[in-house]
């Protein structure tokens, strides 16, 4: 096609198309231009194959004016940068936040906590703008051994997709993401226990989960957290709208809304997440339950847009196709249209030497028949699946 104007850019604002930034099956966050400047494919353009993606990554550059006036790379000002995988920055968040968890419970205000996780939370909003799909992917999938802290990325990721939907201005979702990353403070420890116990909770146990939310401000609060949202938010995390939550009990619009959000997407991705004594709960029954259950807990409102944005089968989700194949679905579309799978495992259970990228609206061959339980195991990483 020929170009207009607008459809070229000067060769002083162009840089290179990176690897990690064209992913198949994945639209494209900037409008691509060849050397001569010249329009290839316009944003939000869905990559179909490898052959595609090769071109781009020879010929493809993009223009840097557009990419620094992306969301994804400033969600909030002095929000970090994210490009390239984002389940290696997954994996560097948890690494930090745990670190910087351990330095609160030591009481220690050397690294200044609040700015510290401050910084996490607007790396989690960028990440967010960068690849939300891959998000919700990792949420649903990404199940390793640092459970608590794993836990509170994914929590915080699904609070600030949801608050998004709600329209909740950057800096409100940015204390609910803190709240997020950090309301477990006081019981990382017995988290982990938990994670590998199948008896009932002993009498100790329960004690410090009611009393979790008090403390865990407390200890905010001592290494000089002053931000009184989060603090609240994390104080009323597990309080409930028909008073049966906890610490205080209190009920009705009491609850802050932002509390009854993290309550929320704590409790989801503790539900889809496996334990070593149980698998995860199918997510089509975690959102079955969200609606029948904890909306009487959270409001319906809010568990009705919850599931709105994670649609009925969210990224992560391993669901079976009408041709018998086993897929991972990798890319949420319009509302009522099938979203983007990249198939693992022929009608045999034979797996794939590479993941076969499918739209589920476009054949009926194609289209999802069920829910497929998560195996223990994937043969493809999640950056293959995602295509990084």
């Amino acid at each position: 096609m020929g170009a207009t104007d607008d459809q070229s850019v000067h060769q002083d604002d162009r840089v290179r198309v990176r690897q990690g930034e064209i992913a198949i099956g994945r639209p494209l966050l900037w409008d691509v231009y060849d050397h001569s400047g010249q329009l290839l494919l316009s944003k939000g353009y869905v990559v179909l194959n490898d052959r595609q993606r090769q071109r781009l990554l020879e010929e493809g550059l993009h223009s840097t004016a557009r990419l620094a006036a992306e969301p994804g790379y400033s969600a909030v000002d002095g929000a970090p940068e994210v490009s390239g995988n984002p389940f290696i920055t997954i994996d560097q968040l948890t690494m930090r936040l745990e670190g910087i968890l351990g330095m609160i419970r030591q009481q220690s205000t050397a690294i200044a906590p609040e700015h510290r996780i401050r910084k996490l939370g607007r790396a989690i909003q960028a990440l967010c703008d960068y690849d939300a799909d891959a998000s919700l992917g990792a949420a649903h999938l990404k199940h390793d051994t640092s459970y608590p802290f794993y836990h509170s990325i994914h929590t915080a990721l699904l609070c600030e997709l949801v608050a998004r939907r709600l329209n909740w201005p950057p800096l409100n979702r940015l204390s609910v993401i803190c709240a997020a990353l950090s309301c477990n403070v006081a019981m990382t420890e017995l988290q982990a226990e938990l994670v590998e116990q199948a008896e009932p909770l002993n009498d100790t146990q329960w004690d410090a989960i009611q009393l979790h939310p008090q403390r865990g401000c407390e200890m905010l609060h001592a290494t000089g957290v002053s931000d009184r949202l989060w603090l609240q938010v994390v104080v009323q995390h597990h309080e409930c709208i028909n008073g049966r939550g906890y610490p205080a009990g209190v009920r009705g619009d009491e609850v802050l809304p932002e509390a009854r959000l993290l309550g929320l997407a704590d409790r989801y991705h503790a539900m889809v997440t496996g334990r070593s004594y149980r698998n995860g709960m199918l997510v089509k029954n975690a959102l079955r339950r969200i609606f029948l259950d904890v909306g009487q807990e959270v409001g319906s409102s809010l568990a009705q847009m919850f599931i709105k944005e994670l649609g009925i089968y969210p990224p992560g989700s391993v669901v079976r196709l009408q041709n018998g194949e086993t897929a991972v679905v990798v890319r949420r579309k319009a509302e009522l249209a099938g979203p983007m799978l990249a198939c693992i495992a022929n009608s045999k259970g034979e797996h794939y030497a590479q993941p076969l990228y499918r739209d589920s609206s476009e054949q009926e061959q194609h289209a999802i028949r069920d829910v497929h339980p998560s195996p223990g195991s994937l043969p493809f990483s999640l950056s293959q699946l995602w295509g990084y």
